[in-house]
C-alpha cells in the first residue's frame, strides 16, 4: 500500500484516537492517516545531551537537565496563585512558575528526580523559567519525551505536544509495516537516499540530526519528482500532437515592427522571434513569455496576433480584468486598424444586443482579434478559425478556465505571459511544460522609479511634492488596500481618502475607481484619467495589473505594510511607463512591525522584480504570490522552492530520462511511480492547457 492509499483511511475510524483528538486534528485540516503522516515537523528539539541550569543562562537556549525537587512554594499574580517550585541540578538552583499549572504541585514530588527541558533566565535575582517541559527520570529506563531528538509540531488550542507525539507513534507503528515505496529501488541506489519506511520513521522521530536531514532529502525530492513527472508527460505529449494552422507570410509583422515607433529591446525580439519560430512548426505552441512590468510583452504577443491574422485565422486574448481587456483592445485597435484588422471586445459587462453582435463577428470571422475576460470561454462563444491563444496575467486564472478556452478549437498555439517575476525554482515547477522566454531588459527610454518610504510626520510633504508634480502636467495614483472604513482593520480606505483628496487638492479633478463599480463606471473613470481629464486616480488594487498610462508619475500606495512585496512590485509598476522620472512612496501604519520594515526597505533598495520575487518567496510562499491552489500544482509540504532548487533540478532530469524510456510507466521498475504518485496527483495538474 502507497502513503496516498491511507487518503482513504479516515481518522473518525481508528479507534485508537479519541473523539475529543479527532474533533482537534480536525481543525488542523487532518482527515485521514495520509495527512497525519505528512504533517511534519516545523522544527526539532535535541534532547540527546544532558546539560546544565547554568548552560542555559551563558549560551541562551534551552537545555536539557536532570534536576531534584527541593521545595514547593507559591506566588501571587492576577489575585490568583501559582506554583513555585525550587529545584538543583546539581550546582545551581532554579525556580519553575507554573502559571495556570497548579497541578504541578502533585506533579513534581518533593525529592524526587526529573528529566527537564527549559530556557532559564535571571529574573529578580535568581534563576527562573515559565516553560518547561518534564517527566520522572527513572535510573536506567527509556522515556518517550527526553534522551531523544523530539518532533515541534503546529498545534491547535487544547491539543498538546506530548498527546500529538503519542498519536504519531501508535500511527506510524499501526501502519508503516504496510507502506511500500513510490520510488524504484534503482533510484534509491542511484542518489543514496533513504527508503520511504525510514524516511517517514525519521522525519518524525529521528534517529540523529544526520538521518533527519536525510528524511527530509528523501521526501523533498520525492515531491518534486511528483511534479516534473506530471509537467514532462504533458511537454512529451505536446510533442506528439499536430496542428493543422500553417503560418508562412510575415509581410504586416514586418510593417507592425517598423511602425511601432520606437526599437524593440533585443530579449522582446528574441521572444518575438522565438514565438513565431514556433507558430510555424508542425507542434502546437506551449510558451511562456516571463517579463517583469514594463518590459514590453504585449508588444510580443500583438506582433504574434498579427502574424496569425495575415495567414488567415483568429487569435483571441484572455486578460483577468475588464479595465485591461479595455486597455489592451484600444491599443492593438491604434496598432492593427491601420494593417486592415478587426478588434473586438468581449467582456461581461456588454449589452445583450453588442454581445450579440460581437459574437456573430467572431463566429463569421470578421473579427480579427478577439480580447476579453472569463467571457470568452462561454459556451455560446465560437470561433471562425481561432490559432493562437494568449494568456496574459495566466496565474490570475484557474485551470479549468484556460482549458475551456483551450477547446474552442483544435491544437491551438498557446502563449501565455507574466508580468509576475518569478524565481527559477517556480518557473520549473508552475510552468516545466512551457517553453520559456525571458525579457529581462527594460525599453531604454525607461528611468529607474524613485521609491520612498513615507513617515506619518512626512505626509503633508509628499502631498505637497505631489501638487508640484501635477503642476508639472503629471498625473498621480492612490491606492487602498480597502473599498470603505473597517472596524476590524486599522487601514485607511478609498472612499474616505477620496473625499479628504478632494478637500486638501481643491483646484484639482479626481476620480475613483474600486472592485465594486459597475465595469461602465469603472471603464469611463478610467478613460477620462487615460485622456489626461483627471490628474489624481483613487483606486484599490484593482488596478495592479497592466494599467498603462505614460503620464502618471506619482503612485502613492496606502498602508503598504497590508500587500505583498510581488504586489507593491506589480502596483508600483503603474508608473514609470513614460518619459518622466516616476515615484512611488509607500505610506504605513505608525508603528510597524521589524518584518514590514525589512520589507519596505527591499521595495526602496530595488526595482529588481526577481530579487523582490525571491524575498516574498520567502516571507509568504508560493500560494499567495501566484495563486497556486487555482494554477492545480499540489502543495508542497516539505520542499523549499528556494532552499532545494539542486534538487529540484536532479528531479527534472530524473523525470525526463524516465520518460523518454517509459512514457506510460508501464515497465515493473515504475509501475510504483504510476501507482503511487502519478495516480493520485490532482487531475487538472495532468491536463493540457
Amino acid at each position: 500500500m502507497y502513503l496516498n492509499e491511507l487518503s482513504r483511511y479516515d481518522l473518525r475510524a481508528q479507534k485508537y484516537i479519541t473523539s475529543r483528538q479527532k474533533s482537534l486534528l480536525s481543525k488542523l485540516d487532518l482527515f485521514s492517516v495520509s495527512d497525519l503522516l505528512t504533517y511534519f515537523p516545523f522544527r526539532y528539539e535535541d534532547r540527546t545531551q544532558i546539560e546544565s541550569i547554568r548552560e542555559s543562562l551563558t549560551k541562551n537556549k534551552p537545555v536539557t537537565v536532570v534536576v531534584t525537587v527541593t521545595g514547593h512554594q507559591s506566588i501571587f499574580y492576577n489575585r490568583k496563585s501559582h506554583p513555585k517550585i525550587s529545584v538543583q541540578d546539581g550546582e545551581s538552583q532554579a525556580f519553575l512558575i507554573g502559571f495556570h499549572r497548579p497541578y504541578l504541585l502533585q506533579s513534581l514530588h518533593i525529592g524526587k528526580k526529573y528529566w527537564l527541558t527549559a530556557h532559564f533566565v535571571y529574573k529578580f535575582n535568581e534563576i527562573q523559567t515559565s516553560s518547561f517541559d518534564f517527566e520522572e527520570y527513572i535510573e536506567g529506563e527509556d522515556t518517550e519525551n527526553f534522551g531523544a531528538i523530539l518532533p515541534i509540531y503546529q498545534l491547535t488550542e487544547k491539543l498538546y505536544m506530548k498527546e500529538l507525539r503519542k498519536l504519531f507513534r501508535s500511527t506510524l507503528e499501526l501502519y508503516l509495516p504496510q507502506i511500500d515505496d513510490e520510488l524504484p529501488e534503482y533510484i534509491i541506489k542511484q542518489h543514496n537516499i533513504l527508503d520511504k519506511k525510514s524516511a517517514l520513521q525519521n522525519i518524525h522521530f529521528p534517529g540523529s540530526i544526520a538521518e533527519m536531514k536525510r528524511a527530509k532529502l528523501r521526501l523533498a525530492f520525492e515531491e518534486f519528482l511528483a511534479i516534473q513527472l506530471a509537467v514532462t508527460k504533458k511537454r512529451i505529449f505536446f510533442q506528439t500532437v499536430h496542428k493543422s494552422y500553417r503560418y508562412e507570410k510575415r509581410v504586416l509583422l514586418k510593417r507592425y515592427l517598423t511602425e511601432l515607433g520606437y526599437e524593440p529591446t533585443k530579449p522582446q525580439r528574441r521572444a518575438l522571434e522565438e514565438t513565431i519560430s514556433d507558430m510555424v512548426s508542425e507542434r502546437p505552441m506551449h510558451r511562456l513569455i516571463h517579463g517583469d512590468v514594463g518590459s514590453g510583452k504585449t508588444t510580443v504577443a500583438i506582433g504574434a496576433m498579427i502574424f496569425s491574422a495575415e495567414n488567415g485565422y483568429q487569435s483571441a486574448m484572455m486578460v483577468p480584468t475588464e479595465v485591461l481587456a479595455v486597455q489592451h483592445s484600444e491599443k492593438m485597435n491604434s496598432l492593427t486598424a491601420p494593417l486592415g484588422f478587426r478588434t473586438a471586445l468581449l467582456t461581461g459587462s456588454l449589452s445583450a444586443v453588442e454581445r450579440k453582435e460581437i459574437v456573430e463577428a467572431i463566429k463569421t470571422g470578421e473579427a480579427d482579434f478577439i480580447v476579453g475576460t472569463h467571457a470568452l470561454f462561454q459556451n455560446d462563444v465560437e470561433f471562425n478559425n481561432l490559432s493562437l491563444i494568449i494568456v496574459d496575467e495566466q496565474h490570475k486564472f484557474g485551470v479549468e478556465q484556460r482549458i475551456a478556452l483551450s477547446q474552442k478549437t483544435d491544437n491551438p498555439d498557446v502563449l501565455v505571459m507574466t508580468a509576475t517575476p518569478i524565481p527559477r525554482t517556480l518557473t520549473l515547477t508552475l510552468y516545466g511544460d512551457l517553453d520559456v522566454s525571458l525579457i529581462d531588459e527594460l525599453p531604454k527610454s525607461r528611468l529607474p522609479i524613485s521609491t520612498k518610504w513615507v513617515p506619518h510626520n512626512k505626509y503633508d510633504v509628499m502631498l505637497d511634492f505631489i501638487a508640484k508634480e501635477i503642476d508639472r502636467g503629471r498625473q498621480a495614483f492612490f491606492i487602498y488596500p480597502l473599498i470603505e472604513e473597517s472596524m476590524y482593520l486599522e487601514s485607511k480606505a478609498a472612499k474616505e481618502m477620496f473625499l479628504y483628496l478632494q478637500k486638501y487638492y481643491k483646484t484639482l479633478k479626481i476620480g475613483m475607481v474600486h472592485g465594486k463599480m459597475k465595469s461602465s463606471e469603472k471603464n469611463e473613470i478610467m478613460r477620462q484619467f487615460h485622456e489626461g481629464r483627471l490628474h489624481i486616480l483613487v483606486s484599490t488594487s484593482v488596478i495592479e495589473v497592466g494599467i498603462d498610462i505614460p503620464n502618471s508619475s506619482v503612485i502613492v500606495i496606502e498602508s503598504a505594510e497590508r500587500f505583498g512585496l510581488s504586489q507593491l512590485h506589480q502596483l508600483r509598476g503603474r508608473v514609470g511607463r513614460g518619459i518622466h522620472q516616476s515615484y512611488c512612496f509607500l505610506v504605513t501604519a505608525s508603528e510597524v512591525t521589524e518584518e514590514t520594515a525589512a520589507r519596505m526597505k527591499i521595495m526602496t533598495d530595488t526595482n529588481d522584480g526577481f530579487r523582490i520575487a525571491e524575498e516574498d518567496l520567502k516571507l509568504r510562499g508560493p500560494g499567495e504570490i501566484l495563486g497556486v491552489r487555482q494554477s492545480g500544482m499540489p502543495e508542497l509540504k516539505i520542499a523549499d522552492y528556494l532552499r532545494d532548487e539542486k534538487l529540484l533540478t536532479t528531479a527534472r532530469q530524473d523525470a525526463r530520462i524516465i520518460l523518454e524510456h517509459d512514457p506510460e510507466l508501464e515497465k515493473p521498475a515504475n509501475l510504483s511511480l504510476k501507482k503511487g504518485i502519478l495516480d493520485f496527483l490532482p487531475g487538472d495538474y495532468l491536463r493540457s492547457g
